[in-house]
């Protein structure tokens, strides 16, 4: 029989930033013992970013430039 664990995942803060766990089976080093790139690099394969996130108002900007090959 599986039991399914509800309720947000698990979370790991880290200078100050709070980031959610994509798996609840995954174990958490000690991040503040790592160096800090280590630390980045398990936060970006391990994590997801929490709470509310503007987005990019110049993403759809790229569809307004054309440009054209002008022949001499």
């Amino acid at each position: 029989m599986v039991m399914l664990q509800r309720g947000p995942m698990p979370t790991v803060s880290y200078d100050g930033k709070t980031y959610s766990l994509k798996s609840r089976k995954t174990i958490v080093p000690d991040l503040g013992a790592m160096p800090r790139l280590a630390a980045l690099l398990w936060i970006c394969r391990n994590t997801r970013a929490r709470g509310y996130s503007k987005p990019n108002p110049l993403a759809s900007l790229g569809a307004v430039i054309v440009i054209e090959k002008v022949s001499p």
